[in-house]
Order: structure tokens, then sequence, then C-alpha cells
């Protein structure tokens, strides 16, 4: 991209960080105001903005209108991030939880897929075509998705009573905070500067104490961008902190081990992706085990604390990493990480919107998100560090102990966080005449389907 379109290569960081700031950013806007005014339209105006984004990419002549227009498609990708797992659990109310769980599951198993292709694609037409089609392919995808939501997708009534007054203040302040933070940990992860540098630590701490004075804004608010009281919710409050640290954990292995498999035993690229597969065969597994168990039991907690378990106890066989280490053994260890990530997956958004009432199932789903891409921003520039004192080659200690120390770490604070919630339960069998659902429990309903 830097080589047709121009420009050096550390413009090349910002095509991905400018993604990362406008979908992160927008992930609790779309969240809250689904609640308020309905998913339907705006997942089909954050489709557009998508594809108009993606179009744009694929034509850029320059690298500035290259990052712009990277910025425009994350804008639209918070809408898909956040609303299709909202829609599935307005689709799939508590007595239709197994619909709820299987549409969870396949969700998670088509971004596993994604995982998967969407690197080995992007490699084809690249070599074979142009990078530019890798932003025009979304373009047929999505009007075919567009069509397929505008058809079948109903639209749902909102409580005359649900919209207040636009809560700016919060929009602005929380924009702003997480932009400064995402944009430290971006620099961090991306460059050779400590954490004491400057352009790090000014932006980490200006954005938390921006995201402070968030606080005493979102209480005063009518209708608040980030309901205060969620987080007063033990289980909703444990499953944020669960998610961010399994993410922190097992996103930077997908990143950091292919620099092993290259650089130290001399694997192709192409070779080093097929030698990540175990981990993406564990996540599919482990997402579907986890599926199974809750439509089986009801119960979601158990599954998560196996999961942590796995995580941690695969994450510290890496300490043993050698230049000479068997395939098949640290083939293995990526298994037991991506079993023990499976359940954090579809697992924590089942629990996440059964854990709070339904009027605020949107911004808590969005919560759960932005909290797993925090994570997963700040895994990588730990793991920058970590690796980084190392030298600036990599070496077989170097990325092990990266693995390790984070996976082990993050592992146990996750299952630290799932351990202190109240195990959620999901009904799986339909109410009878006197029942209750828990969403009926939280006071939830709030909106039905035409």
């Amino acid at each position: 991209m830097v080589e047709q379109v121009g420009g050096s290569g550390s413009w090349y960081v910002w095509l991905v960080t400018a993604y990362l700031l406008t979908s992160s950013v927008s992930v609790p806007i779309y969240g809250r105001f689904s609640d308020l005014y309905g998913r339907r339209r705006l997942l089909l105006a954050g489709l557009a903005i998508f594809l108009a984004g993606s179009l744009a990419c694929g034509l850029a002549g320059s690298m500035p209108f290259l990052i712009v227009s990277r910025a425009l498609q994350g804008v639209g990708a918070g809408a898909l991030l956040t609303l299709g797992m909202a829609v599935i659990r307005d689709l799939h109310p508590p007595h239709r939880a197994q619909g709820m769980i299987r549409m969870q599951s396949l969700m998670a198993g088509m971004m596993i897929v994604g995982m998967i292709g969407g690197p080995l694609l992007g490699g084809v037409l690249t070599d074979h075509a142009s990078w530019r089609w890798a932003f025009l392919m979304n373009l047929p995808i999505g009007a075919v998705a567009a069509a397929l939501v505008t058809v079948l997708l109903p639209e749902r009534r909102v409580q005359a009573s649900a919209p207040g007054k636009l809560d700016a203040a919060g929009i602005a302040l929380l924009a702003t905070g997480l932009s400064l933070i995402l944009t430290g940990l971006s620099v961090k992860g991306n460059t050779s500067r400590a954490w004491n540098d400057p352009a790090v630590l000014g932006a980490l701490l200006a954005g938390l104490a921006v995201l402070a004075a968030l606080v005493p804004v979102e209480r005063r608010a009518v209708a608040p961008l980030l309901p205060p009281h969620l987080l007063r919710l033990r289980s909703y409050a444990a499953l944020l902190s669960g998610g961010f640290f399994f993410q922190l954990a097992v996103l930077p292995v997908g990143i950091f081990l292919p620099l092993y498999l290259q650089h130290v035993r001399g694997h192709s690229a192409t070779t080093s992706g097929l030698l990540l597969l175990p981990l993406l065969v564990g996540m599919t597994v482990g997402n579907r085990l986890t599926a199974v168990h809750i439509l089986r039991s009801g119960r979601t907690k158990p599954v998560l604390v196996v999961g942590a378990v796995l995580v941690t106890v695969g994450a510290a066989a890496f300490f043993a990493l050698a230049p000479d280490t068997s395939p098949v053994l640290a083939g293995t260890w990526l298994l037991l990480i991506g079993l023990g990530a499976g359940p954090s997956m579809g697992g924590i958004t089942i629990a996440t919107q059964n854990s709070v009432p339904h009027a605020d199932m949107g911004a808590a789903t969005a919560g759960s998100m932005l909290t797993k891409q925090l994570g997963g921003s700040f895994g990588l520039a730990c793991a920058q560090s970590l690796i980084g004192g190392h030298g600036e080659l990599i070496t077989a200690a170097g990325v092990g102990g990266m693995v390790g120390w984070l996976g082990v770490g993050a592992g146990l604070l996750a299952l630290a966080s799932i351990l202190l919630m109240r195990d959620v339960l999901v009904s799986t069998r339909m109410p009878g005449p006197g029942d209750t659902t828990e969403s009926d429990n939280l006071g939830s309903r709030n909106g039905e389907y035409r």
C-alpha cells in the first residue's frame, strides 16, 4: 500500500490505528442509541457507512486519504460489531434461549472463519489482483446483507418514554477519552517508545482524566450513554473485566507467534499461518462446547471458569518455548489456549446479555465489545514491551516469555473476575403460565417486535 499510494512506513501504522479508534469509540454510541431508537435503522446506517468507507479505501490515491477512509470505515464497523449481537438477543428472548445460544455460537464461529480466511484471502488478492480488492469485495457482500436486513429484520418498537435528551456531553467526553487512550496504546504497541514517553504516558493520563470527568456527567444525564447503574450489577461488572483479560491474554498469541515461526524457525508466512490452525481450531471447538453446555445446563459460569484455567495453563507452557520446540508440542499448547478462548467469545456475550435489563441490552453488549477491544489493544502494547526487552532480534525466549507472562497474568485475572460473578442462568425451556423470566425479573419488558 505504501509503495503504491506513497508515504513512509510510519503511515502504515495509522491505517490500523484510525480504524481501531473510530470503531471502538462508535461501539458504545451505537449500542446506547439502539436501546433508545431501535436497532434496524442504525444497523443499516452503520452498514452504509462501512461500505462507503470500503469504496473510498479501494479508490484511494494517497496515504492521507486512505487513512481517512479507514477511519470512516471504522465508524460504520462500530454498528456491525455491536448491533448484530444485540439483534440476536432481541429476536430470541429468554423463553427462546436455545435459538439465541445457537445464533451467538454461529456468529462467533463466523468470526473465527474470518480470522482464518481473512488473512489468507487478503494475501491471495494482494499477490494476484490488488490490495484494493480487499476493500472493494465488501461492496457486493454488504449489498446483499443490506437487502436481507431490509426485507427480513423487523423493526423494534421503542416505548415513547425511552428516548430522552441527547447525551451530547457524554458522547464528546467518551469519544475524546477513548481516542486518547487508544492512541497512546497504539503508539506504544507499534513503535519502540517506552511507557514513560510523553506521547504514550501523556495520552494515557489525559484519556483517563477525561473518562474520570465522564462519571459525574453520566450520573446527571437523562439518557446516559453509559448507564452507571449497569456497573453496579455484580455479574455484569465481572464479565466486563473477564472479557478484557481474556482478550489481553489471547490476542498477542496470534499476532506475535508468527514472528517466532518466521524469524526463529524460518517458516514462510503461509506455513506460519497454517501452524496457527490449532489455536483457531481450539477456539471453534471451545465455542461450540460452550453453547452445548449452556443449552444443557442453563449455566454460564462453569464453562467460563474452565476457559480461564485452560488459557492460563496453555500460556504457562510457552515458558518452555525453544528454537527447536516440536511443532506438535507447540500446537498442543495453542490448542489449549484456543479451547480456553472459545468460551470467552459467545459465552461472555450470552452471559452479559442475560445479566442486564433488556432496556439496557444494547449498551451492555457495546460495553462488553468495547472492553474486549481495549483489552486487545493493551495486550498488544504490553507484548511489544516484553519482546522489546530482548532487543530487536526476535528470539524463542522473548516470544515464549511474552506469551507466558501475559497469558498467565491475564488468565488468572480473568479467572478471578469470573469467580466474583454470580452465575448467570439462561432459561432453556418455554415458560409456563405462572413463570417469569430473568429479563422479567430485571424489569426488561420494554419493547416488542411487530
